[in-house]
């Protein structure tokens, strides 16, 4: 029996934001962005309870008669920290896109009372585009990591690129982008009072040669730059809940800063993301195997998405079970899914007593792939 034609349910489709350019393949690694793509909202999974962070996001959206008033005349910064690979990216769209709803219903309820809308339209402004890599508004053109100050220049010229496309009569001046932040995001905020708009900016993870000073000062200026109208999402990458906290203890408390914070992958998360592709897929009963353990959100998908292209290619119905999961683990190359199989590190026999000499020092890690 011939199946009919099957889509792969892991598979995510980049946005195509402009008619007449061609479609993009789906990919097997790419953030959701339901906002922009509809299709992106039904692939949306919670795992390592990030609903959770959803709902500290409510409490931004219950304040938002407070963002746009110019008589309090204060944005948000909402922090978004954790390990690299688990979504970070994609759970700042979800933000966005649950609060794009949330703005609609607003509107829906004014227009109902009979009065004007509050807002009438809201703008993203993504400073390093749908993969929020940092390396594009932070190195120069050697490559090497720029300073503070050409960095904040980058994501303010980033802003006003997209506020040229949005309001082409404002006319605005790119040197604009090279104001003080608070003087040139005073302007932003003026201009989307002007159009009853909301801006949200999506800036990535930087890797600051030093974590600590540059990197506080960054969101020092950043706070600074939520203003009215203007919702602030900055993302950092961490490998510990001791980095995520002080990371912003320089900020909180303070009723304009937001954290929110994911973390590593929770036991039966594995089964919940195999179930958020549909019906058929694996039940509570299907448990993972001990040693198969994914390093993160990522290295999921990408299993699921070549177990599924497998089930495609042989005929057979797609259902990615975990036991499906551990036999493509077991199967692939090192080289391939470096971390697909997180086990403990154990030393290497060694052929004989090692010659006399002195100690050799400690293998450094090499880099962490971005978020």
């Amino acid at each position: 029996m011939t199946l009919p034609s099957q889509l792969n349910p892991y598979a995510v489709h980049v946005p195509v934001t402009r008619e007449g350019l061609p479609k993009p393949p789906p990919r097997d690694d790419h953030p959701l962005i339901a906002w922009e793509d509809a299709s992106h909202a039904d692939q949306w999974v919670d795992v390592d309870h990030a609903q959770d962070q959803l709902r500290r996001f409510d409490e931004v959206l219950s304040r938002i008669a407070d963002i746009i008033n110019p008589g309090v005349d204060r944005g948000s910064l909402v922090v978004v920290t954790g390990p690299r690979g688990m979504g970070k990216t994609t759970l700042i769209h979800q933000c966005i896109y649950r609060a794009s709803r949330h703005i609609g219903q607003m509107g829906r309820e004014a227009d109902a009372a009979g009065i004007s809308r509050p807002i009438t339209r809201h703008i993203v402004a993504m400073t390093a585009g749908y993969g929020n890599n940092g390396r594009a508004i932070s190195r120069d053109e050697n490559g090497e990591i720029a300073s503070a100050a050409v960095i904040n220049a980058n994501v303010r010229e980033k802003i006003f690129a997209t506020l040229r496309a949005h309001f082409p009569s404002l006319g605005l001046d790119p040197s604009v982008s090279e104001e003080r932040p608070f003087k040139a995001f005073n302007r932003i905020s003026t201009v989307l009072a002007e159009h009853d708009a909301l801006l949200f900016v999506v800036v990535p993870h930087i890797d600051w040669t030093d974590q600590g000073g540059l990197r506080t000062q960054f969101l020092d200026t950043c706070l600074s730059a939520a203003q009215s109208r203007i919702v602030l999402f900055v993302e950092i990458s961490h490998e510990t809940t001791e980095t995520a906290s002080e990371a912003l203890e320089a900020l909180i408390p303070n009723d304009a800063v937001t954290h929110l914070m994911l973390g590593g992958l929770q036991e039966g998360d594995t089964v919940k993301f195999s179930q958020g592709a549909g019906p058929g897929h694996p039940g509570p009963d299907d448990a993972p195997p001990p040693a198969w353990q994914p390093a993160d959100v990522r290295e999921l998908r990408q299993a699921c998405h070549a177990v599924a292209d497998g089930q495609i290619r042989e005929g057979r119905p797609v259902r990615v079970t975990t036991h499906d999961l551990d036999r493509h683990a077991a199967g692939r190359s090192p080289l391939h899914l470096p971390s697909l199989l997180r086990q403990s590190v154990r030393p290497h026999p060694q052929p004989g007593p090692a010659p006399a000499g002195p100690p050799r020092p400690p293998h450094q890690p090499g880099p962490t792939p971005g978020s």
